[in-house]
């Protein structure tokens, strides 16, 4: 389930790290329609949600000091492999017809839902949305990139474990292999965290390859990060 939130924005300007104000907004949406879901989620660390989201501003300018100048709307896509989780979220959204965020405020204007595609076959080529971010197992501040070692085990890893808790499938191996790419630096929670962007293809079982394209890949994916659109 795919959907895109159009808001309008108060003020232009919006920090480098504005990704954890719409973490907030998906947070309240889930509480107000359903509380127990938002327990289960958020009352303990490390739960892997199956969603993730981006945010585009069709009138961004640019980097102003510490803040993005983004103009007046912002564009909210949030997909997710559970069409139950997608329904609280539409509906928690359409409840919150206004939001602070930080010293702006974002107002409502419509929901539009996303065709999605069907992946059938055992590869496929995505491109980004969000940013990608990859790390390995006892080093979660230190993110890689394609050919850097660690960066196989770290993404195997990630799919592994969404594979295994939405899925129910324990062994899993999945293939990298950039088309065109580059790194990309984002500001979260107060660190400037390396991920990369663009164009890449990715082979394994279709079930997972669809998974990861309804949930996103590597890790932050519930926090803004690599939410991905299937190319072919």
């Amino acid at each position: 389930m795919r959907f895109a939130i159009f808001y309008t924005l108060s003020k232009p300007f919006l920090p480098r790290d504005y990704r954890r104000g719409f973490i907030s907004l998906i947070k309240e949406a889930i509480k107000r329609a359903n509380p127990q879901l938002f327990e289960s989620y958020y009352s303990t660390l490390h739960v892997l949600k199956p969603f993730t989201f981006s945010v585009y501003f069709p009138g961004l300018v640019g980097e102003e000091g510490d803040k993005f100048n983004v103009g007046d709307r912002a564009i909210l896509n949030f997909s997710t492999s559970s069409y139950e989780v997608g329904t609280y979220v539409y509906n928690g959204l359409l409840e919150l017809r206004s939001f602070p965020l930080f010293d702006n405020e974002l107002k409502l204007s419509h929901i539009e839902l996303r065709r999605t595609a069907d992946i059938k076959g055992d590869k496929a080529v995505f491109k980004t949305l969000s940013p990608v971010l990859v790390n390995t197992k006892g080093k979660r501040d230190w993110y890689l990139l394609p050919g850097q070692e660690g960066f196989e085990e770290g993404l195997r890893f990630s799919v592994r474990e969404i594979s295994r808790v939405f899925l129910g499938i324990e062994d899993v191996r999945i293939d990298f292999k950039p088309i065109s790419i580059r790194r990309k630096v984002a500001r979260h929670y107060n660190m400037d965290r390396q991920g990369f962007v663009g164009v890449f293809e990715l082979s394994g079982p279709p079930r997972v390859l669809d998974l990861i394209y309804h949930v996103g890949l590597g890790v932050c994916r519930s926090q803004g990060f690599g939410m991905l659109e299937v190319l072919r």
